[in-house]
């Protein structure tokens, strides 16, 4: 199944956190295709340094983590930024942005997804109004902060 992952869900691959678990599952997965936006990459290094600042991340596990994340990079489908979606993003902002909130990076991963996914993929997000929207937009959803209790082999299987 291929997944495509926002910032948000993707840095609890990274650093251990609510929701860590079913990430780490769905990154472990052998079936599982990893996909994400180039705009993910520099967002992850903020998240980092922001969990840094807040003092929630130490200084070894900040480096550990950047260092990590480098490595398995080459694991991952990164889709770029171009016009196309940032086309794409300004049609999703002026359908979802005044009523629902979206923001404009979460518009532009929703953008990349929308773009390039087809029958059978996830979009994965612990951003709660980036989830209402992808559900809006009828994709199916993954969100790691409600999925403590899913048996990843049968959910994958349930949703091919």
């Amino acid at each position: 199944m291929k997944f495509f992952f926002d910032t948000s869900a993707l840095v609890k691959f990274f650093h251990v956190e609510i929701g860590s678990e079913i990430v780490t599952q769905i990154m472990e997965h052998p079936a599982s295709e990893i996909w994400m936006s180039e705009l993910a990459r520099l967002e992850f290094t903020s998240a980092l340094y922001r969990r840094y600042r807040n003092k929630t991340l130490d200084e070894i596990r900040l480096h550990t983590a950047l260092m990590f994340f480098d490595q398995q990079l080459t694991n991952f489908n990164v889709e770029p930024v171009n016009q196309v979606v940032l086309d794409e993003a300004g049609l999703l902002l002026k359908k979802y942005g005044k009523e629902y909130g979206l923001r404009t990076l979460d518009a532009l991963h929703l953008a990349t997804h929308s773009l390039i996914s087809e029958q059978g993929w996830c979009f994965v997000t612990s951003d709660t109004i980036l989830a209402d929207v992808s559900q809006l937009a009828g994709f199916l959803l993954l969100n790691p902060l409600n999925a403590n209790d899913i048996d990843l082999p049968s959910w994958i299987a349930s949703h091919l």
